[in-house]
């Protein structure tokens, strides 16, 4: 499935290009730093550097964003700098080196005032995972999952992307076995840990279980195009071909420019093909 790595935009103003160019003085382990520039004879201040600023920017203006902590990192501020920046370059298209850059913050070491906590570990290993799935590299992608499950267990985010990097390699009785562990643990999951659940049984021929969980996703999200679309394809299966018929245009409405929609689409043209589809 698409993955997709868009931040929520937000409406503040923020500076932009450039903010950290010339004199920086930053403060080690802080998670602001002052930074100067001077212009001419005279010096005045820049924006300080700021890891929530720079977050939103990545939402308003990645390009912006990429300047900002790129200035930032040649700076020597932290972690969290060539965190924005792997972020921005998401952003921007350049998906290869933030995903090697976030997997290589996930194993900094722990234990510095400055270096990234377990949870940081977790959460930078999952944007990794990510990543490396989007670029259809899926199995460093479980690798990048696995290592962050080692670092934060019963992560869901973390769980969901390695059951979609175990199916993506058609291991799809391990992508069961960790999506029913996870569930076992922590029965008030969300709609897609369901989805994917659902997905898996129903390539096991499961078709029984993979109705049960998919309709448990739709309870949880009725309008959850990723179901829907799980849910017209076991219909499909079943012989009921005008109930897949309505799950896939309801994708359609719902999310015309996704992945989903592309496969919605897809399965709809192989229908209307079949001179025996009622």
């Amino acid at each position: 499935m698409c993955r997709s790595f868009r931040i929520s935009r937000l409406s503040s103003s923020l500076p932009v290009r450039g903010v950290l160019a010339g004199t920086a003085l930053f403060a080690t382990g802080s998670w602001a730093v002052a930074a100067t520039r001077s212009h001419g004879a005279g010096a005045g201040k820049a924006p300080p550097w700021s890891v929530a600023a720079c977050m939103k920017m990545v939402g308003e203006d990645p390009s912006g964003a990429l300047d900002y902590a790129q200035d930032a990192v040649h700076a020597g501020a932290g972690w969290q700098a060539r965190h924005c920046r792997a972020l921005a370059q998401l952003e921007t298209g350049d998906e290869a080196t933030a995903a090697t850059d976030l997997e290589a913050l996930a194993k900094l070491p722990t234990g510095h005032a400055d270096g990234p906590s377990s949870a940081d570990q977790a959460q930078l290993a999952r944007e990794a995972a990510d990543a490396w799935l989007a670029l259809g590299q899926a199995a460093r992608a479980q690798a990048c999952a696995e290592y962050g499950l080692a670092r934060q267990k019963q992560d869901q985010g973390l769980v969901i992307v390695l059951a979609r990097a175990l199916l993506d390699q058609n291991q799809t009785g391990a992508a069961r076995d960790v999506l029913t562990g996870f569930l076992a643990v922590v029965p008030q999951a969300s709609s897609q840990t369901y989805v994917l659940l659902a997905t898996a049984e129903r390539r096991m021929g499961q078709i029984g279980p993979a109705l049960g969980h998919v309709s448990r996703a739709l309870a949880l999200d009725p309008l959850n195009p990723e179901a829907l679309l799980e849910r017209g394809i076991i219909s499909e299966q079943q012989g009921h071909a005008a109930s897949a018929r309505q799950d896939w245009q309801q994708v359609l409405e719902l999310a015309p420019d996704s992945h989903e929609a592309d496969l919605a689409r897809q399965d709809l043209a192989v229908m209307a093909a079949d001179p025996d589809s009622p």
